[in-house]
């Protein structure tokens, strides 16, 4: 649904990660905010 990032090139970038990866697949979501994104990706980078 995301017009302004489609997935083709949201793959294209995690394939060529070669680091530990996960993707999530919000299938009903555009480019809006998440609820509960944010203490996500803050607890993501409090583990670096």
């Amino acid at each position: 649904m995301d017009t302004t990032c489609p997935p083709s090139t949201q793959f294209a970038m995690y394939n060529k990660l070669t680091c530990e990866k996960e993707v999530v697949i919000y299938p009903d979501y555009g480019h809006e905010s998440l609820k509960g994104h944010d203490d996500i990706v803050f607890r993501f980078m409090a583990q670096l």
